[in-house]
């Protein structure tokens, strides 16, 4: 396992990763700072809770209305959403 330091909505995580996915995590790390970043320049939601679920919300809308015909897709996608739920986890722990 690799530990990864990142850093999301100005707050610093560690988490661990198995080391042949650690290119995963950091791309589901900046996909979800982009997706927080979105949120937060229209204004309209204010506090970190409410930032993280918007995010989610949005990236699973994205992941419910994509063409997911492969089975390959498919495995990508359970591993972002898995990262991602791991991120959001560890968010509203802190």
């Amino acid at each position: 396992m690799k530990q990864l330091d990142i850093k999301l909505l100005g707050r610093d995580f560690s988490i661990s990763c198995p080391e042949e996915e650690e290119a995963n995590l950091l791309k589901s790390v900046n996909y979800l700072s982009h997706k927080i970043e979105e949120i937060q320049k229209t204004g309209n939601v204010i506090g970190v809770d409410k930032t993280i679920i918007m995010a989610a919300l949005n990236i699973t809308h994205e992941f419910l209305n994509h063409d997911v015909t492969s089975s390959v897709h498919i495995v990508d996608y359970k591993k972002k959403i898995s990262n991602l739920t791991s991120l959001v986890d560890q968010a509203l722990e802190s």
